[in-house]
């Protein structure tokens, strides 16, 4: 899988923009620069796993949404799409339906 810094900047912009949060209070929160944010936001910059939680837990998005580059299709309705914006608590919910969901479908979900 190739670490693609546009897309993962692309999308911790879209996750800000969405929350009408500015790069001022977000880099504030995460305890990094705001010109940093801004490079990241950018793709000129790479970020530690340390900087991708505590960004994705202030957007509250997953880090699923913001590395993997199939979980967003333009004009698509993913999955990744409808979960944005939801926070950790309804994140688990919805893990816990989708397992009774699969269940029921006569499929084991902790199989893989």
């Amino acid at each position: 899988m190739v670490y693609d810094t546009w897309l993962i900047g692309q999308r911790i912009k879209t996750a800000r923009k969405a929350k009408r949060y500015t790069q001022d209070y977000v880099s504030a929160k995460a305890n990094i620069g705001e010109k940093f944010l801004s490079q990241i936001e950018c793709g000129n910059a790479g970020l530690s796993i340390q900087t991708l939680l505590s960004l994705c837990d202030i957007l509250e998005v997953s880090p699923n949404y913001i590395l993997l580059p199939n979980l967003s299709r333009a004009g698509e309705d993913s999955i990744g799409d409808i979960l944005q914006g939801l926070n950790q608590r309804q994140l688990q919910d919805v893990e816990i339906i989708l397992k009774i969901f699969v269940k029921n479908c006569g499929k084991d979900p902790n199989q893989k």
